[in-house]
């Protein structure tokens, strides 16, 4: 992104090693908590008088998707996914680093806002943006390994 108004990162010590940081993406947004989900239908009914999308399906951009995101770039050990939308455009980048007992896992989101709503929106659901953000990468640090590539 050309332009950022907000970043931040969160990184631990997973207790697995992760074959790629695209495993440990599916394993931050695979299956999330209630909480979460209560979050977002809260957001989606105030958002809506602004014209914000409820549910925003961005396009997958031919690198498949990790949820409703689509990836924007993927190696062994980063992957980027996120989208772009009338009010704010966001990034949420994800990488791994191998060590002798699991794999150190961190996540960053990047944040342009492109209007005085993006700024609203963005102040208002920080305080749930660094609650969630941790929660969802305390998921991937704490899950236990398996032999399934895709978990």
């Amino acid at each position: 992104m050309p332009h950022i108004d907000f970043a931040d990162g969160y990184s631990g010590q997973a207790e697995r090693v992760y074959a790629s940081a695209e495993q440990a993406a599916r394993v931050v947004f695979a299956n999330p908590p209630r909480a979460v989900n209560m979050l977002m239908t809260l957001r989606n009914k105030l958002v809506r008088p602004f014209g914000i999308k409820a549910g925003v399906d961005f396009r997958d951009l031919g690198l498949g998707k990790i949820d409703v995101f689509p990836i924007i770039s993927r190696t062994e050990n980063e992957i980027v996914v996120g989208g772009d939308d009338k009010h704010l455009d966001f990034r949420i980048w994800i990488s791994i680093q191998a060590g002798p007992n699991g794999s150190k896992v961190s996540m960053s989101t990047l944040v342009k806002i492109n209007n005085l709503y993006g700024r609203i929106y963005l102040f208002t659901i920080m305080p749930f943006h660094k609650l969630l953000s941790r929660a969802l990468l305390q998921r991937a640090l704490n899950k236990p390994g398996n032999d399934s590539p895709n978990t």
